[in-house]
Protein backbone atom coordinates (compact mmCIF):
# COMPACT_ATOMS: atom_id res chain seq x y z
CA UNK A 1 0.00 0.00 0.00
CA UNK A 2 2.73 2.42 0.87
CA UNK A 3 4.54 1.78 -2.61
CA UNK A 4 1.37 2.87 -4.13
CA UNK A 5 0.72 5.77 -2.59
CA UNK A 6 4.19 6.48 -3.40
CA UNK A 7 4.04 6.23 -7.28
CA UNK A 8 0.61 8.12 -6.50
CA UNK A 9 2.48 11.07 -4.91
CA UNK A 10 5.08 10.98 -7.05
CA UNK A 11 3.09 11.43 -10.38
CA UNK A 12 0.97 13.93 -9.18
CA UNK A 13 4.05 15.83 -7.86
CA UNK A 14 5.60 15.27 -11.70
CA UNK A 15 2.27 16.73 -13.09
CA UNK A 16 1.91 19.77 -10.25
CA UNK A 17 5.63 20.86 -11.76
CA UNK A 18 4.64 20.42 -15.08
CA UNK A 19 1.47 22.70 -14.56
CA UNK A 20 3.79 25.28 -12.84
CA UNK A 21 6.16 25.38 -15.71
CA UNK A 22 2.97 26.31 -17.76
CA UNK A 23 1.79 22.85 -19.50
CA UNK A 24 -2.55 22.85 -20.14
CA UNK A 25 -1.86 19.87 -17.40
CA UNK A 26 -3.42 19.13 -14.20
CA UNK A 27 -3.77 16.57 -11.22
CA UNK A 28 -5.99 15.74 -8.45
CA UNK A 29 -4.44 14.99 -5.00
CA UNK A 30 -4.41 11.29 -4.47
CA UNK A 31 -7.26 10.24 -2.07
CA UNK A 32 -6.49 6.24 -2.31
CA UNK A 33 -6.83 3.69 -4.46
CA UNK A 34 -4.51 2.95 -7.60
CA UNK A 35 -5.58 5.51 -10.10
CA UNK A 36 -4.33 9.49 -10.27
CA UNK A 37 -7.10 11.62 -11.75
CA UNK A 38 -5.62 13.99 -14.39
CA UNK A 39 -6.52 16.85 -16.85
CA UNK A 40 -4.16 17.08 -20.49
CA UNK A 41 -6.09 20.04 -21.93
CA UNK A 42 -4.36 19.34 -25.17
CA UNK A 43 -7.19 19.20 -27.93
CA UNK A 44 -6.70 22.21 -30.56
CA UNK A 45 -2.81 22.27 -30.20
CA UNK A 46 -0.33 21.02 -33.40
CA UNK A 47 2.52 18.25 -32.77
CA UNK A 48 5.72 18.94 -34.20
CA UNK A 49 4.56 17.43 -37.06
CA UNK A 50 2.04 19.62 -38.32
CA UNK A 51 -0.76 17.53 -36.75
CA UNK A 52 -3.89 18.95 -34.96
CA UNK A 53 -5.17 17.12 -31.93
CA UNK A 54 -9.10 18.01 -32.59
CA UNK A 55 -10.53 15.44 -30.41
CA UNK A 56 -10.00 14.06 -27.27
CA UNK A 57 -9.57 10.28 -28.79
CA UNK A 58 -6.33 12.06 -30.97
CA UNK A 59 -4.99 13.64 -27.32
CA UNK A 60 -5.45 9.80 -25.92
CA UNK A 61 -3.02 8.71 -29.37
CA UNK A 62 -0.25 11.49 -29.13
CA UNK A 63 0.16 10.87 -25.21
CA UNK A 64 0.56 7.11 -25.90
CA UNK A 65 2.41 7.34 -29.81
CA UNK A 66 4.69 10.15 -28.09
CA UNK A 67 5.01 9.79 -24.27
CA UNK A 68 4.42 6.04 -24.10
CA UNK A 69 1.50 7.23 -21.60
CA UNK A 70 -1.73 4.95 -21.87
CA UNK A 71 -4.65 7.19 -19.87
CA UNK A 72 -8.27 6.25 -19.84
CA UNK A 73 -10.05 9.49 -21.14
CA UNK A 74 -13.45 9.80 -18.75
CA UNK A 75 -15.79 9.66 -21.74
CA UNK A 76 -14.85 5.77 -21.46
CA UNK A 77 -16.86 6.28 -18.19
CA UNK A 78 -20.00 8.56 -19.39
CA UNK A 79 -18.17 12.03 -19.56
CA UNK A 80 -18.73 13.83 -22.55
CA UNK A 81 -16.66 13.38 -25.44
CA UNK A 82 -14.81 16.91 -25.25
CA UNK A 83 -13.68 16.22 -21.75
CA UNK A 84 -9.76 16.73 -20.83
CA UNK A 85 -9.82 14.58 -17.78
CA UNK A 86 -8.66 11.24 -17.52
CA UNK A 87 -7.38 8.46 -15.37
CA UNK A 88 -3.96 6.95 -14.87
CA UNK A 89 -3.20 3.84 -13.19
CA UNK A 90 -0.06 3.36 -11.17
CA UNK A 91 -0.77 -0.36 -10.78
CA UNK A 92 1.52 -1.62 -12.84
CA UNK A 93 3.95 1.00 -12.91
CA UNK A 94 7.70 1.28 -11.01
CA UNK A 95 8.78 3.71 -8.93
CA UNK A 96 12.42 3.59 -10.57
CA UNK A 97 10.61 4.62 -14.49
CA UNK A 98 8.29 7.53 -13.03
CA UNK A 99 11.20 10.09 -13.49
CA UNK A 100 11.69 8.45 -17.49
CA UNK A 101 7.94 8.60 -18.01
CA UNK A 102 7.61 12.23 -16.90
CA UNK A 103 10.65 13.12 -18.82
CA UNK A 104 8.78 11.71 -21.93
CA UNK A 105 5.74 13.50 -21.29
CA UNK A 106 7.18 16.67 -20.85
CA UNK A 107 9.18 16.30 -24.29
CA UNK A 108 5.70 15.29 -26.00
CA UNK A 109 4.39 18.81 -24.03
CA UNK A 110 6.83 20.66 -25.28
CA UNK A 111 6.99 19.43 -28.92
CA UNK A 112 3.13 20.91 -29.14
CA UNK A 113 2.08 24.06 -30.01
Amino acid sequence: KSEILERLQRIYEGFTALKNDGFAVEAIAPEAAIYLTIKMDLAGKKTADGILLDTQADVTAYLLNKAGLAVVPFYAFGAPKHSPWYRLSVGTCKKEEIGEMLGKLREALTGLS
